[in-house]
């Protein structure tokens, strides 16, 4: 009993030693600044910088920020930039980050702490006329055990198939979502519940399009692959203080940068060549929405895009004004494609409410986004909903068809099945149709007195 009671107390003695002597190795830096903020004057950058330096062997750095929120005169953004690019974006969701080598507060990259000039960016969205102090405090810790190289983990899949239609078979309608948002930026649900939540909805596909951050792409990856039905992809809403944009079909760890001045038209064209450099498509978001910076300001950059959403959430007149919106740019011969999504947030606001169904030959990111580009869309209340069928004389779902003079083209519309009381907009040569609601004996549409268009 002695000897075992002298083994305990010599293994306590050494794990006393080397938690003190793994302390006594970390060092930190604390730095704080107060940082003074005015309003932007028209035209001028909405974002301020804090600068500050992160020396070799840095282990993690943590970053947390306080000002006067002036009973909602003031919100402030927040992200940062390492020596070698973006590194995250909360936004006003957080107060405070930190990112390390092995982890990160979601909305932030984790890896290896670059040595070098490092920024936060705070995001002027309100600022008092008077202006406001924003104090910062940046804590960033070394070791020297961190001089080695960091290990990386596998790179994430891309999404495949997931059943349904085989490579090369003749199209059919996969229903999906297009814009939703998790912990990574200003919503509830996790990746992983998100996916989860599409099973119970009967969704065939997801994007995942958190605000103005990468960092989702992992979990993404993860849930796309735990996913027996349901092809879970990767996006990214643009969030600018002039406009928002959702870019679908990103490569695991690509960002679209988010830094344009409300009214930029050409700055927002950017934007979208970005997205098009990294094989994604993107839409102009709710273009009428009544919150702060959420509307469209700018302009003719919309010809670069590839849809519009025009239903977004429930019904209401800021739907209404896009839909108007894109069958304004129809006429002009502009033809981008009119989607419909849930913009979800948390469990209160259902994903898949609205859906957009994608005609397609499989079930694959490559496959749907060239669908949607296409035009092969059409948008119903819920993904459960109506069953649309479409038939022209010539030509198909998303191309153009002609007629003699005076003359309208032959068009073919059927329900396949669903409740009396569903009801849906249709799409023909990509000119907005009136409603129509469905007749369940007949299972053909009859035109709807109560036209919304």
């Amino acid at each position: 009993m002695e000897v075992r009671h002298r083994i305990l107390a010599l293994l306590c003695s050494v794990l006393t030693f080397t938690a003190a002597h793994a302390q006594s190795s970390k060092n930190t830096q604390t730095i704080e600044q107060v940082v003074r903020v005015l309003p932007s004057k028209a035209g001028a950058s909405r974002y301020a910088y804090v600068p500050f330096d992160v020396p070799r062997g840095a282990v993690r750095v943590r970053v947390s920020y306080e000002y006067p929120r002036a009973n909602g005169a003031n919100t402030i953004d927040l992200g940062v930039f390492d020596a070698r690019g973006f590194r995250g974006w909360s936004g006003g969701r957080r107060s405070e980050f930190f990112v390390s080598r092995e982890e990160a507060t979601p909305g932030y990259l984790a890896g290896e702490l670059p040595p070098g000039r490092w920024r936060i960016i705070l995001g002027l969205y309100m600022v008092a006329p008077a202006g406001v102090d924003v104090k910062v405090r940046i804590v960033v810790e070394t070791s020297r055990a961190a001089l080695g190289p960091v290990r990386t983990a596998a790179a994430p899949r891309r999404p495949e198939t997931h059943g349904g239609a085989a490579a090369g078979s003749a199209p059919r309608w996969f229903a999906g979502d297009l814009h939703m948002h998790t912990v990574h930026s200003d919503g509830n649900w996790t990746v992983r519940g998100l996916a989860e939540a599409a099973e119970r909805e009967g969704l065939d596909f997801i994007f995942v399009t958190d605000h103005n951050t990468a960092s989702h792409h992992a979990d993404v990856s993860a849930a796309d692959a735990a996913s027996p039905r349901t092809l879970v992809m990767r996006g990214e809403e643009v969030t600018t203080y002039g406009g928002h944009a959702n870019a679908w079909g990103l490569p695991a760890g690509a960002w679209v940068d988010f830094r344009v001045r409300p009214g930029d038209a050409a700055g927002m064209s950017r934007v979208a060549a970005r997205a098009h450099r990294l094989g994604a498509l993107i839409s102009v978001n709710h273009p009428s929405a009544l919150c702060g910076g959420c509307n469209w300001s700018y302009g003719d950059a919309i010809r670069n895009f590839d849809a519009v959403e025009v239903w977004n959430g429930e019904w209401d007149a800021t739907d209404e004004s896009a839909l108007k919106l894109w069958d304004g740019l129809l006429r002009r011969g502009l033809r981008l494609t009119a989607v419909a999504s849930s913009d979800s947030h948390r469990e209160q606001n259902p994903i898949g409410r609205p859906a957009t169904h994608v005609a397609a030959g499989e079930l694959t990111q490559a496959a749907l986004l060239n669908a949607v580009r296409r035009g092969r869309v059409y948008l119903t209340r819920e993904a459960k909903g109506l069953q649309v069928d479409f038939g022209a004389a010539a030509g198909e779902l998303g191309s153009r068809s002609s007629a003699a003079r005076g003359a309208a083209p032959a068009k073919r519309f059927g329900c396949a099945r669903r409740e009396p009381s569903s009801s849906t907009s249709t799409c023909v040569r990509r000119r907005a149709a009136r409603p129509f609601r469905s007749s369940a004996a007949g299972r053909r549409f009859a035109p709807s007195r109560r036209s919304r268009c």
